[in-house]
């Protein structure tokens, strides 16, 4: 199992209402996965740096979930298609380390 930041970028013409049953079907397409400790971060609208089907804003949304490697996958083919979804990334999350932990030790 793998720690993962998933950030989706909605159509900045939904209701709050399409945006909570989106993170709603998300939350369930990962957890459907085998996915879990899903956690819900932020949900923002901003401007894109670039139009993406040309919608000037997103909404975004970023989640962090521990799933196994192939349940990326079938994730992604969930949202493949939908066009309420403009863009999305998986990224494996960083492990940061504790202060000290990997630091060479002064004698």
């Amino acid at each position: 199992m793998r720690e993962y930041e998933a950030v989706f970028i909605l159509n900045p013409k939904l209701s709050k209402d399409d945006v909570q049953k989106l993170v709603d079907d998300m939350k369930k397409s990962i957890e459907s996965a085998s996915g879990e400790k899903i956690v819900e971060e932020k949900i923002e609208k901003r401007p894109l740096q670039f139009p993406i089907k040309r919608e000037k804003e997103g909404i975004y949304v970023i989640c962090k979930f521990i799933a196994p490697p192939d349940a990326i996958e079938k994730v992604k083919e969930d949202f493949k298609h939908n066009e309420s979804v403009l863009r999305y990334a998986f990224l494996v999350a960083d492990k940061k380390e504790q202060p000290g932990e990997g630091a060479a030790k002064e004698s």
